[in-house]
């Protein structure tokens, strides 16, 4: 198999993919096929280059299903203070640190790991119903993140 290459294959569960891959600046494209969506479950993104197990045990924390934009201080509050904890000066002054689409309405849902938990609309904003493909181009040098559907873009999603 492809070393860049993710499948999953089932109902009803979940499967998350990290990339080792560090972005510090430029553009980077990622093109994801997607064959079958049910019930709207699939959430792409990026998120800060941080490790989401060190010290975070997968199964009594995570519950199985890393769901990095979902934490903030009221919700997996244990979680969100050990992803602050791997802040750099590289950062910035960046709120958002995990952003991400989701298929079923197309909305951007982003995380500060403390109060700020985004849910919301954006132009061009679109869900993928069934099969297709989604890519999204990650500006880092404008501090962007563009989405695409079928290689059609549909606009910047943050």
């Amino acid at each position: 198999e492809h070393p860049a290459l993710v499948t999953h294959t089932g109902h009803g569960g979940w499967s998350t993919a990290v990339s080792g891959h560090v972005m510090r600046g430029g553009r980077h494209f990622v093109e994801f096929a997607i064959t079958k969506v049910d019930q709207g479950i699939v959430q792409l993104g990026v998120i800060r280059p941080l490790s989401l197990t060190d010290d975070i045990d997968l199964e009594a924390e995570w519950g199985g299903r890393v769901n990095p934009v979902f934490v903030s201080s009221s919700h997996k509050p244990a979680e969100a203070e050990k992803l602050r904890s791997q802040r750099t000066a590289k950062w910035g002054d960046s709120d958002i640190h995990c952003c991400g689409y989701y298929s079923f309405d197309g909305r951007c849902h982003g995380t500060d790991w403390d109060t700020k938990l985004t849910n919301y609309e954006w132009v061009g904003r679109e869900g993928l119903e069934g099969s297709g493909t989604i890519g999204l181009l990650l500006d880092l040098d404008e501090g962007t993140l563009s989405v695409f559907k079928n290689h059609r873009r549909l606009g910047v999603m943050k």
